[in-house]
């Protein structure tokens, strides 16, 4: 774990019951990049091959997202405002709706309902074959932010999901995957209805992930 590229990488062992799949140590699908090379790569991608992606590199993906990387202390690859640990990472697909539990870097199935079409009016997130969606739990936002006014909650929500975000770029170029973030056209409303979200969460961004055409 010395070396930043197999951190970036290794998954978490154990897996739940319930869970889609059992994380697993694995190395990037191409190979092992060097951080320059990830940078250099990274770009954002609006078109999609349907082909799913794989399981594992889906994990990896979100392990380099928000996973844990410091397991005696609960430290995830994120970091976050005022250590709220507030962002909460969705998975839709054609399969169902999933949320990936990040002390276990386990996907768990909440729902067979397929959101993709509705959490954007935009054609192409309904093609991607993963789509990650970011929410600020606003419980633990506003525990670790104590007193903090709603645009500074709403701020720091956002820049949370956006560094977890810039880590799936990151990831998606070592697996050859394409990815893009979603802001502005997100249906924030649907989504959360279709999550079922309790009030006070914030829906940040979208991320569809796929193989880029």
């Amino acid at each position: 774990m010395k070396d930043l590229n197999r951190r970036l990488f290794l998954t978490a062992s154990a897996a739940a019951p319930v869970a889609l799949a059992a994380a697993r140590p694995a190395s990037a699908a191409l190979g092992d990049i060097s951080l320059k090379a990830a940078l250099e790569g990274r770009k954002s991608s609006r078109r999609f091959a349907t082909t799913p992606v794989p399981e594992d590199a889906l994990l990896r993906l979100l392990w380099a997202a928000n996973g844990g990387n410091r397991p005696e202390s609960g430290g995830l690859t994120s970091p976050s405002w005022r250590s709220a640990n507030d962002t909460v990472i969705y998975v839709a697909t054609a399969d169902g709706l999933f949320r990936h539990a990040n002390d276990k870097n386990t996907l768990e199935k909440i729902s067979d309902t397929d959101i993709r079409a509705a959490s954007s009016d935009s054609a192409f997130v309904a093609r991607a074959p993963a789509l990650l969606i970011f929410v600020s739990d606003g419980e633990a936002l506003r525990k670790a932010a104590e007193g903090a006014d709603e645009q500074a909650l709403t701020v720091g929500a956002h820049v949370n999901a956006a560094i977890a975000a810039q880590n799936v770029y990151l990831a998606c170029v070592a697996e050859g995957l394409g990815t893009c973030l979603i802001g502005g056209a997100a249906n924030r409303e649907a989504i959360a209805t279709e999550l079922k979200l309790p009030e006070g969460s914030i829906v940040t961004y979208i991320q569809p992930v796929g193989t880029a055409r």
